[in-house]
């Protein structure tokens, strides 16, 4: 899909042009976006893929993932599971190759059907561009230069990237402009999404069950050998272990202020990084629209004499009702809408507004002020951010000196710490856990971790340390010392331990039952009239709201599930955690015709955009049958992708 590289491209001419020369200079210190000392200057080749005569260079790929990373975060609610895996991580480096290799496509197929922009059209969408205009809204040289300036842009160079977003925007982001998604489609997403159920559940933990009698010592036994496995005490490891990662080089480097001031003044520059530190005026708002001006008057004249929203909705049936929270002025889809609601104060009501299907008449409920982070509140998080990019680039470097380190020290107690090695010393067990239980601080994420664990249980006692090397980068070296065998612990060691485990059980079987005999007066008359009367009755919840707009996260996903899915009068009875849930759906609900008709909006510019990005993706991969990519370095390609992903994990604490 080639959805993150439109939406970067139409916000404004110079993001366009600027996001397809990448910032050419993007410096923090002379260097590249790595720093000093690092970056691509290692890499084999310089040519990604290569289209024609143009070649993807490893910085412009560079730059795609940066974009592509943002859009994905951005589309998955802020989250950046993907780049915990392997999969996710190669599929962000693909989608951003192929989104530059359609945009040189789409540049090489309007040259073969003779369109050539004139430098006159070049002048005139250049002159155009608000960034290069002063107050008045007429172009600034001095601005233009200023602005050319600070991104190191030459003349040349914008001129040759207007053209080519022009090649863009002829031969392919203007394909399927007026695509819509069929009624049906959006009639069955709303009745989906539009109706919740009415759910009565109970949640029977373990605990509940009464215990009649006590065990006797010989089914203690019994119990004790047929459960052997837990009662025995874990084989201990105790090892000696040295890590170098990238979050470990970071604690080694300082940052100058002079660098924080550069790396601020980029962030601000660049539209993507600007936006997710500063935010216009946002403003929530309640509009009824309606055909006529004497209408809209009477409207507005109740709503600022106290009339709620809803009371007008019924006197007025034929309005049509809309709601937007946190919305930008761009976000209303008429001007004058827009100039309304951000001219009205917060409380108060608009006096009618003629728009271009009407007459409309505002209320605002809230106003979230313009935000523009400062250098101060951003300087910590830029140092962390620029500590975490150099010491990406600088861990491949320091294997060398750490690899020599690790074999001139048998006992692992000389490695420097200035290279950004961290000591550990302790015993655990094959799950990592320490012998009072609880897991063994080892550093790094997931894969790191097991990663040290099977090294310390694969590794002889006393076998000389060597450096085990991880994908991201990061590296290790262990050292076992000793080795305490895992034993049986004898049954009169454990005999409490085994009663408890054996009430345990005896309790969550006679919940069980219990539940049972409740599920099956449930199926017949409904979970009400299964609890009425009983001591559990106390414990039911009633009524509760289950919908797929606002998913619940106090229940359990298998609860969850079982509530959205389920038949009207069905009840299932689930085990999760340590209890028995009943879940009875007695009824359903439909939202509000107004959120209704609020998600068929929303949902409607978002399949349309959908469809309208594979239109045109398929024509872009139409343009490859006759300028096919060439010279694909893998290489090269994985490389880049792997330094800029593990910064970005780095940066987002997933290191």
């Amino acid at each position: 899909m080639i959805t993150a590289l439109r939406h970067f491209l139409v916000d404004s001419w110079l993001g366009r042009v600027i996001a397809f020369v990448v910032f050419l200079s993007f410096v923090v210190l002379g260097g590249t976006f790595f720093g000093m000392g690092g970056g691509m200057s290692g890499l084999g080749g310089d040519t990604v893929v290569q289209i024609g005569s143009r070649k993807i260079t490893p910085l412009e790929f560079q730059k795609a993932i940066q974009r592509q990373v943002a859009y994905a975060i951005q589309q998955n609610g802020g989250a950046a599971e993907f780049l915990k895996t392997p999969e996710g991580r190669q599929e962000i480096g693909h989608a951003a190759l192929r989104n530059l290799i359609l945009v040189h496509e789409g540049e090489l197929a309007g040259k073969r059907n003779g369109l050539n922009p004139g430098d006159e059209t070049i002048r005139k969408i250049v002159f155009a561009m608000p960034d290069f205009q002063d107050p008045s809204g007429r172009f600034d040289p001095k601005k233009m230069e200023e602005v050319l300036k600070s991104n190191n842009l030459s003349h040349q160079t914008l001129t040759e990237e207007t053209r080519r977003m022009l090649y863009g925007s002829a031969t392919m982001f203007a394909f399927g402009k007026s695509v819509q998604p069929p009624v049906q489609e959006l009639d069955w997403l709303a009745n989906y999404v539009g109706h919740g159920q009415v759910v009565d559940m109970v949640r029977l933990p373990f605990s509940l069950g009464e215990v009649s009698s006590q065990p006797t010592d010989e089914q203690l036994k019994r119990y004790y050998q047929n459960h052997l496995w837990q009662f025995r005490q874990p084989e201990y490891r105790h090892a000696r272990i040295v890590v170098m990662t990238a979050g470990s080089v970071a604690k080694t480097l300082q940052i100058s202020d002079e660098d924080l001031q550069a790396s601020y003044k980029m962030k601000m520059q660049d539209p993507t990084e600007a936006t997710r530190y500063n935010s216009p005026e946002l403003r929530s708002v309640e509009v009824l629209a309606v055909t006529d001006e004497a209408t809209a008057g009477r409207i507005a004249t109740a709503w600022q004499k106290g009339q709620s929203w809803a009371e007008l909705q019924k006197q007025y049936p034929k309005a049509i009702p809309a709601t937007l929270s946190d919305a930008r002025m761009t976000d209303l889809p008429d001007p004058a809408l827009g100039k309304a609601a951000f001219d009205t104060q917060e409380g108060h009501v608009s006096a009618p507004v003629r728009t271009a299907a009407g007459w409309s008449v505002v209320h605002v409920l809230s106003v979230k002020p313009a935000k523009h982070a400062s250098f101060e509140s951003l300087k910590d998080s830029i140092r962390e951010d620029l500590t975490n990019e150099r010491a990406t680039a600088l861990l491949k470097d320091r294997q060398r000196a750490f690899e020599e380190a690790v074999a001139g020290s048998v006992t692992l107690d000389k490695i420097p710490a200035d290279i950004g090695a961290v000591p550990l010393e302790g015993s655990l067990d094959a799950h990592g856990n320490l012998p009072g239980g609880e897991p063994a601080p080892l550093p790094g994420d997931g894969t790191l971790r097991q990663a040290l664990i099977g090294q310390v249980f694969s590794q002889k006692k006393d076998e000389p340390p060597h450096v085990v090397t991880e994908p991201d980068g990061s590296a290790f070296a262990v050292l076992v010392d000793d080795i305490t065998p895992g034993k049986q612990e004898a049954y009169e060691t454990v005999q409490q331990a085994v009663k408890d485990a054996w009430l345990a059980d005896a309790r969550k079987h006679v919940t069980e039952q219990r539940a049972t005999a409740l599920y099956q007066q449930a199926k017949k008359g409904g979970l009400r009239q299964a609890l009425a009367g009983q001591k559990e009755e106390a414990m039911l919840q009633k009524d509760e709201h289950f919908s797929r707009l606002q998913l619940r996260n106090d229940v359990p996903a298998l609860i969850l599930r079982a509530a959205l899915e389920q038949k009207q009068g069905q009840t299932a009875m689930l085990q999760e955690g340590d209890g028995y849930w009943l879940v009875n759906v007695t009824g359903n609900y439909e939202e509000s015709p107004t959120l209704i008709q609020a998600i068929r909006q929303q949902q409607a510019a978002r399949m349309a955009g959908a469809y309208r990005n594979d239109l045109q993706e398929t024509l872009g991969m139409s343009y490859t049958r006759v300028a096919p990519p060439r010279h694909f370095n893998a290489t090269l390609f994985n490389d880049v992708n792997e330094r800029v992903l593990s910064m970005i994990s780095g940066r987002l604490g997933q290191q």
